[in-house]
Protein backbone atom coordinates (compact mmCIF):
# COMPACT_ATOMS: atom_id res chain seq x y z
CA UNK A 1 0.00 0.00 0.00
CA UNK A 2 1.56 3.34 -1.00
CA UNK A 3 2.28 5.84 1.75
CA UNK A 4 -0.04 8.80 1.98
CA UNK A 5 1.61 12.24 1.87
CA UNK A 6 1.74 14.10 5.19
CA UNK A 7 0.01 17.47 5.18
CA UNK A 8 1.05 20.32 7.54
CA UNK A 9 -2.03 21.47 9.46
CA UNK A 10 -2.18 24.86 11.16
CA UNK A 11 -4.04 24.61 14.47
CA UNK A 12 -7.10 26.82 14.82
CA UNK A 13 -8.51 27.81 18.25
CA UNK A 14 -11.79 26.09 19.04
CA UNK A 15 -14.40 26.45 21.77
CA UNK A 16 -14.07 24.49 25.04
CA UNK A 17 -16.85 21.99 24.22
CA UNK A 18 -15.28 21.32 20.83
CA UNK A 19 -11.92 20.52 22.53
CA UNK A 20 -13.64 17.95 24.72
CA UNK A 21 -15.18 16.38 21.61
CA UNK A 22 -11.79 16.14 19.93
CA UNK A 23 -10.27 14.35 22.92
CA UNK A 24 -13.00 11.68 22.66
CA UNK A 25 -12.53 11.55 18.91
CA UNK A 26 -8.87 10.60 19.40
CA UNK A 27 -9.93 7.69 21.61
CA UNK A 28 -12.56 6.72 19.04
CA UNK A 29 -9.93 6.70 16.32
CA UNK A 30 -7.76 4.34 18.34
CA UNK A 31 -10.70 2.08 19.21
CA UNK A 32 -12.16 1.96 15.73
CA UNK A 33 -12.75 -1.59 14.36
CA UNK A 34 -12.88 -2.60 10.75
CA UNK A 35 -14.43 -5.69 9.20
CA UNK A 36 -11.86 -8.16 7.98
CA UNK A 37 -12.58 -9.28 4.43
CA UNK A 38 -10.59 -11.02 1.81
CA UNK A 39 -8.47 -8.81 -0.35
CA UNK A 40 -9.03 -5.83 1.96
CA UNK A 41 -6.52 -3.25 3.25
CA UNK A 42 -3.42 -4.30 5.13
CA UNK A 43 -4.36 -4.37 8.81
CA UNK A 44 -0.94 -3.15 9.99
CA UNK A 45 -1.05 -0.22 7.59
CA UNK A 46 -4.55 0.65 8.74
CA UNK A 47 -3.49 0.48 12.40
CA UNK A 48 -0.46 2.65 11.71
CA UNK A 49 -2.57 5.21 9.87
CA UNK A 50 -5.14 5.13 12.66
CA UNK A 51 -2.44 5.77 15.28
CA UNK A 52 -1.02 8.63 13.23
CA UNK A 53 -4.46 10.21 12.95
CA UNK A 54 -4.97 9.86 16.71
CA UNK A 55 -1.63 11.49 17.47
CA UNK A 56 -2.42 14.31 15.11
CA UNK A 57 -5.76 14.85 16.89
CA UNK A 58 -3.97 14.89 20.26
CA UNK A 59 -1.43 17.42 19.02
CA UNK A 60 -4.24 19.62 17.75
CA UNK A 61 -6.03 19.37 21.09
CA UNK A 62 -2.84 20.27 22.97
CA UNK A 63 -2.07 23.17 20.63
CA UNK A 64 -5.49 24.74 20.99
CA UNK A 65 -5.05 25.90 24.67
CA UNK A 66 -1.60 27.28 23.88
CA UNK A 67 -2.95 29.13 20.87
CA UNK A 68 -5.79 30.53 22.96
CA UNK A 69 -3.33 31.66 25.63
CA UNK A 70 -1.13 33.24 22.99
CA UNK A 71 -4.18 34.96 21.50
CA UNK A 72 -5.22 36.26 24.90
CA UNK A 73 -1.69 37.45 25.58
CA UNK A 74 -1.60 39.18 22.21
CA UNK A 75 -4.96 40.77 22.89
CA UNK A 76 -3.74 41.98 26.30
CA UNK A 77 -0.54 43.31 24.77
CA UNK A 78 -2.55 45.07 22.09
CA UNK A 79 -4.84 46.63 24.68
CA UNK A 80 -1.88 47.72 26.80
CA UNK A 81 -0.12 49.12 23.74
CA UNK A 82 -3.23 51.03 22.75
CA UNK A 83 -3.56 52.37 26.31
CA UNK A 84 0.12 53.39 26.34
CA UNK A 85 -0.25 55.13 23.00
CA UNK A 86 -3.39 56.89 24.22
CA UNK A 87 -1.67 58.06 27.40
CA UNK A 88 1.37 59.16 25.41
CA UNK A 89 -0.88 61.12 23.05
CA UNK A 90 -2.71 62.74 25.97
CA UNK A 91 0.60 63.50 27.71
CA UNK A 92 1.97 65.09 24.55
CA UNK A 93 -1.14 67.26 24.20
CA UNK A 94 -0.95 68.21 27.88
CA UNK A 95 2.76 69.06 27.64
CA UNK A 96 2.17 71.12 24.50
CA UNK A 97 -0.71 73.01 26.14
CA UNK A 98 1.32 73.64 29.29
CA UNK A 99 4.29 74.84 27.22
CA UNK A 100 2.07 77.22 25.25
CA UNK A 101 0.56 78.54 28.48
CA UNK A 102 3.98 79.10 30.03
CA UNK A 103 5.27 80.78 26.87
CA UNK A 104 2.25 83.09 26.75
CA UNK A 105 2.70 83.95 30.44
CA UNK A 106 6.39 84.74 29.96
CA UNK A 107 5.63 86.83 26.88
CA UNK A 108 2.95 88.76 28.76
CA UNK A 109 5.30 89.41 31.69
CA UNK A 110 8.03 90.54 29.30
CA UNK A 111 5.62 92.95 27.60
CA UNK A 112 4.50 94.36 30.95
CA UNK A 113 8.10 94.81 32.10
CA UNK A 114 8.98 96.50 28.80
CA UNK A 115 6.01 98.88 29.11
CA UNK A 116 7.00 99.67 32.70
CA UNK A 117 10.60 100.35 31.66
CA UNK A 118 9.50 102.64 28.82
CA UNK A 119 7.07 104.49 31.10
CA UNK A 120 9.75 104.99 33.76
CA UNK A 121 12.21 106.22 31.11
CA UNK A 122 9.66 108.71 29.75
CA UNK A 123 8.91 109.97 33.26
CA UNK A 124 12.64 110.32 33.92
CA UNK A 125 13.11 112.30 30.70
CA UNK A 126 10.21 114.60 31.61
CA UNK A 127 11.71 115.13 35.07
CA UNK A 128 15.09 115.96 33.59
CA UNK A 129 13.47 118.39 31.17
CA UNK A 130 11.60 120.06 34.03
CA UNK A 131 14.81 120.28 36.07
CA UNK A 132 16.67 121.72 33.10
CA UNK A 133 13.90 124.26 32.46
CA UNK A 134 13.88 125.27 36.13
CA UNK A 135 17.65 125.60 36.12
CA UNK A 136 17.58 127.91 33.10
CA UNK A 137 14.81 129.98 34.69
CA UNK A 138 16.84 130.24 37.88
CA UNK A 139 19.88 131.22 35.85
CA UNK A 140 17.93 133.97 34.11
CA UNK A 141 16.65 135.25 37.46
CA UNK A 142 20.16 135.22 38.94
CA UNK A 143 21.51 137.17 35.98
CA UNK A 144 18.69 139.68 36.27
CA UNK A 145 19.29 140.01 40.01
CA UNK A 146 22.99 140.56 39.37
CA UNK A 147 22.20 143.26 36.85
CA UNK A 148 19.84 145.00 39.25
CA UNK A 149 22.41 144.70 42.03
CA UNK A 150 25.07 146.13 39.74
CA UNK A 151 22.78 149.04 38.83
CA UNK A 152 22.09 149.68 42.50
CA UNK A 153 25.78 149.55 43.36
CA UNK A 154 26.50 151.97 40.51
CA UNK A 155 23.79 154.35 41.69
CA UNK A 156 25.12 154.20 45.25
CA UNK A 157 28.61 154.86 43.99
CA UNK A 158 27.42 157.81 41.92
CA UNK A 159 25.57 159.27 44.90
CA UNK A 160 28.59 158.81 47.12
CA UNK A 161 30.88 160.48 44.64
CA UNK A 162 28.49 163.37 44.30
CA UNK A 163 28.56 163.95 48.07
CA UNK A 164 32.31 163.46 48.44
CA UNK A 165 34.91 166.23 47.89
CA UNK A 166 38.03 165.17 46.05
CA UNK A 167 41.13 165.10 48.26
CA UNK A 168 43.68 167.84 47.84
CA UNK A 169 46.38 165.50 46.59
CA UNK A 170 44.12 163.56 44.21
CA UNK A 171 45.00 163.39 40.54
CA UNK A 172 42.57 165.46 38.57
CA UNK A 173 42.82 163.11 35.59
CA UNK A 174 41.36 160.18 37.51
CA UNK A 175 37.58 159.66 37.17
CA UNK A 176 36.11 157.75 40.16
CA UNK A 177 32.82 157.27 38.37
CA UNK A 178 34.49 155.55 35.44
CA UNK A 179 36.42 153.31 37.82
CA UNK A 180 33.21 152.32 39.66
CA UNK A 181 31.47 151.59 36.37
CA UNK A 182 34.40 149.42 35.27
CA UNK A 183 34.25 147.42 38.52
CA UNK A 184 30.48 146.98 38.21
CA UNK A 185 30.74 145.83 34.59
CA UNK A 186 33.47 143.33 35.45
CA UNK A 187 31.33 141.92 38.26
CA UNK A 188 28.30 141.53 35.96
CA UNK A 189 30.33 139.80 33.23
CA UNK A 190 31.90 137.38 35.68
CA UNK A 191 28.52 136.54 37.25
CA UNK A 192 26.98 135.90 33.81
CA UNK A 193 29.87 133.63 32.80
CA UNK A 194 29.72 131.60 36.03
CA UNK A 195 25.88 131.51 36.14
CA UNK A 196 26.02 132.16 39.91
CA UNK A 197 25.57 135.35 41.90
CA UNK A 198 28.84 137.02 42.88
CA UNK A 199 28.73 139.46 45.83
CA UNK A 200 30.30 142.86 45.26
CA UNK A 201 33.82 143.50 46.44
CA UNK A 202 33.55 144.98 49.92
CA UNK A 203 37.13 146.34 49.89
CA UNK A 204 36.86 148.10 46.50
CA UNK A 205 33.38 149.63 46.70
CA UNK A 206 32.30 152.12 49.40
CA UNK A 207 29.14 151.44 51.38
CA UNK A 208 26.60 153.90 52.77
CA UNK A 209 28.19 153.69 56.20
CA UNK A 210 31.63 154.45 54.70
CA UNK A 211 30.22 157.41 52.77
CA UNK A 212 28.54 158.79 55.85
CA UNK A 213 31.72 158.41 57.87
CA UNK A 214 33.93 160.00 55.21
CA UNK A 215 35.32 163.51 55.81
CA UNK A 216 33.71 164.82 52.67
CA UNK A 217 30.29 163.69 53.85
CA UNK A 218 30.68 165.49 57.15
CA UNK A 219 31.83 168.63 55.36
CA UNK A 220 28.69 168.61 53.20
Amino acid sequence: MPEEPHTEITPVPAPRDQRRMRRSDADKVRAAQFTIVMRGYDRAAVDAWREEIAQLVERLEEAQPRDAAVKRALDEVGQETAAILQRAHESADEIAARSRSQAEGRLQRAEQEAELTVREAEERVEQLEDDNRAMWEQRARLIEDMRQLADEVLNVADDALDRMEPPQDADVDEDPTAEAEDITERTTVEASAADIPVPPEEDGEPTDEQHQGAPGARAS
